[in-house]
């Protein structure tokens, strides 16, 4: 048998590093995004327990994708307002359904909400479903960002949670504290203040995000009126806060990537929630 010449194995080796380098090249972080958690997250009307047209103006996916800029895949929405009938489970369902896309990204801005609100006998009792929470997000194997737990008693007036439903303030401050620690354990976790953001909006005060402001007595309205679901201009501001954590906590989550204009992240994002397939109703959608 012949043996290859230099000049013909040195070209064989010139075309399988071109074919290879779209292989070899580092792929971006903003490539696969993935939503879990709640009501917040997933969108929710009262008028629309099913979902539905104005439901979908409400997912935070929409907006999200406005703002990333570079190339990506849709983000993908698998949280669900159902979240609160069975934590447990459907927690167990997000992180599978969310770990099956191979993310680059998990964003669960709501994820821990339910595990410290919810029924529960006692504070302990409280405590001890947060720690479930924790140990459930532990099985993501990317970035994750994740949200505190707000105070959402306020709602309670409108009757869309009740007071049972509602941890006290010393617990709900414990929660804040244990996930400080257990973030600052994981290095690829980003803590965003959706406590802070929460109370700015029930005081009506002004919001500001990497240079996008609302003016004080304009922020209440970017909740909707049951007082603790965003409708599109607060899923837009949540969207951005969200991204301006992320961006300031992990360097390969460069903020020049993201549109900031937050009129230009709305529009867009309304644009997108107008397809046909955005309003589907039920969870583990996008």
């Amino acid at each position: 048998m012949k043996a290859f010449r230099p000049g013909f194995a040195k070209v064989l080796g010139l075309l399988f590093l071109l074919l290879a380098r779209p292989l070899l090249a580092a792929e971006s972080p903003w490539a696969r995004v993935v939503v879990i958690g709640a009501s917040a997250s997933a969108g929710f009307v009262l008028a629309e327990p099913f979902g539905g047209t104005n439901t979908a103006r409400c997912k935070l996916n929409h907006y999200l994708d406005a703002a990333i800029t570079p190339p990506h895949a849709p983000v993908k929405n698998v949280a669900t307002a159902m979240f609160f009938l069975s934590t447990d489970a459907l927690a167990k369902l997000e992180i599978e359904s969310a770990t099956n896309q191979r993310p680059t990204l998990v964003i669960g801005v709501d994820f821990l909400f339910w595990f410290c609100y919810g029924e529960a006998h006692t504070e302990a009792e409280r405590a001890r479903h947060f720690e479930t929470g924790l140990r459930f997000l532990e099985q993501i194997p990317c970035p994750l960002v994740i949200g505190d737990v707000p105070d959402a008693s306020a709602a309670t007036n409108t009757g869309i949670i009740s007071s049972e439903q509602v941890p006290s303030e010393a617990c709900r401050n414990a929660a804040n504290r244990r996930l400080k620690e257990w973030a600052a354990q994981h290095p690829n976790v980003t803590v965003v203040p959706l406590a802070k953001f929460m109370q700015a909006t029930m005081a009506n005060a002004a919001i500001s995000i990497h240079g996008q402001n609302v003016p004080a007595g304009k922020s209440r309205a970017l909740l909707q009126p049951d007082q603790l679901h965003p409708g599109p201009r607060g899923a837009t501001l949540l969207a951005l806060e969200i991204l301006d954590g992320l961006t300031a906590r992990q360097p390969k989550f460069p903020a020049a990537d993201i549109r900031w204009a937050q009129e230009e992240v709305l529009q867009n994002g309304l644009k997108s929630a107008s397809r046909p397939a955005a309003a589907k109703p039920g969870p583990f959608h996008q």
